[in-house]
């Protein structure tokens, strides 16, 4: 008899804070099905972010388990755990990552942000120096926008955010249940729209090039009753919001 296949897809929510938080991990979660396990945003300390939601999930991941990683955006709050799992894969696992990610991204990834510290290795005894690229520890797939995009078993459908750099929200689909992740985003309508058929959206909430919590409140409930929060900063009282919060180490199952 093959293997049983389960029904669901669980999220496994790894980090709810933003780039400055004391409190909380960035922000990040695990897709789980079928036994595969898709990464959403890499920060660091990602082991550590890893061990901490295995204590509190009873579900045990650690970087040998990571091989696929949606990437949204380069700020380091949503990328900067890639050095670390790329030298662990390369090095350790002797295999590469399939990163998915948008052309824009993709293009600034390794000569402005890996390059510096991926890019060569000096042999302390014999002094040579080994070149390295991009390739060598990630394979690139990239996303399109207007289309439904398939990762591994998912679907994935892209929409570009309103931020600093350029950054994509996206809805994934696994069996006829979607998840909505918004990403990094100032307050805007029509990606709220974008996400609101999802049956679970997680959307965040900051200052400056964020959505204000007070324009999330202003949502209709139906909205509202699906959505949980991620990206709060340290200082957001999550036992008054009236909009739910993501906890660290927590399971949604759709």
């Amino acid at each position: 008899m093959g293997k049983k296949r389960t029904d669901n897809m669980k999220i496994l929510i790894l980090g709810v804070g933003d780039f400055f938080s004391r409190r909380y991990y960035s922000t990040s979660f695990l897709l789980l099905y079928d036994d595969r396990k898709i990464l959403v945003d890499c920060p660091d300390p990602l082991r550590r972010m890893l061990y901490d939601a295995s204590r509190r999930s009873g579900i045990q991941i650690d970087l040998p388990d990571i091989n696929d990683v949606i990437l949204t955006h380069l700020h380091g709050d949503h990328s900067n755990g890639l050095e670390a799992l790329g030298f662990y894969k390369r090095f350790v696992d002797q295999r590469r990552v399939t990163l998915y990610t948008i052309p824009e991204v993709a293009r600034e990834l390794w000569e402005h942000k890996l390059r510096a510290s991926m890019g060569s290795m000096t042999d302390l005894e014999s002094h040579r120096t080994r070149h390295f690229d991009l390739k060598d520890y990630f394979k690139i797939r990239l996303l399109k926008f207007g289309k439904i995009n398939r990762v591994k078993d998912l679907k994935i459908i892209i929409r570009r955010t309103k931020h600093y750099l350029p950054c994509f929200g996206l809805k994934i689909g696994y069996r006829g249940r979607w998840v909505g992740y918004s990403s990094d985003t100032s307050f805007d309508p029509e990606h709220i729209e974008f996400l609101s058929d999802c049956d679970l959206i997680f959307h965040e909430t900051n200052i400056g090039g964020h959505t204000p919590y007070e324009k999330l409140i202003e949502l209709p409930a139906d909205i509202r009753k699906k959505m949980l929060l991620v990206h709060v900063p340290d200082d957001f009282d999550i036992r008054r919001s009236k909009i739910a919060c993501a906890q660290e180490g927590k399971i949604f199952e759709l």
